[in-house]
């Protein structure tokens, strides 16, 4: 059910989530473009020898888009090739997966669906972001 106060995201703010999921656009202008309507938290918290702890969180204040963005292995292949090239770094890489999963406009492949959440769940909590 919509919130009262929820509005769709317009064409430009589904535009840049697109863009986003290509790295075509950085973490930072997503987040501008989608203020007031998603933000999400990265908190790592160290806890002496046992490692550390990770704690993901995001808010999505508008109604899921019918269609969604649609995730497909190109994306995962496109993100790995520019962290092998050395375009992006291994935190970009991380935060791009967690905002890939915690984002409600964005969809995985029906037909690929598992092989894309495991490896975007992978990338997210078993890299190291720091």
């Amino acid at each position: 059910m919509t919130e009262p106060d929820q509005r769709p995201l317009s064409n430009q703010q589904m535009e840049v989530l697109r863009r986003y999921a290509l790295f075509e656009v950085g973490l930072d202008e997503m987040l501008r473009s989608l203020k007031g309507a998603f933000d999400i938290d990265f908190e790592e918290t160290r806890q002496g020898s046992s490692g550390s702890t990770q704690r993901r969180s995001a808010n999505n204040r508008f109604p899921i888009p019918e269609p969604g963005i649609v995730i497909t292995r190109e994306h995962i292949s496109n993100a790995l090739e520019r962290k092998r090239f050395e375009l992006i770094s291994e935190r970009d890489l991380v935060y791009w997966a967690t905002v890939l999963l915690l984002n409600d406009a964005y969809v995985f492949d029906p037909g690929d669906e598992d092989l894309i959440a495991d490896w975007l769940n992978d990338i997210s909590f078993n890299l190291d972001a720091s």
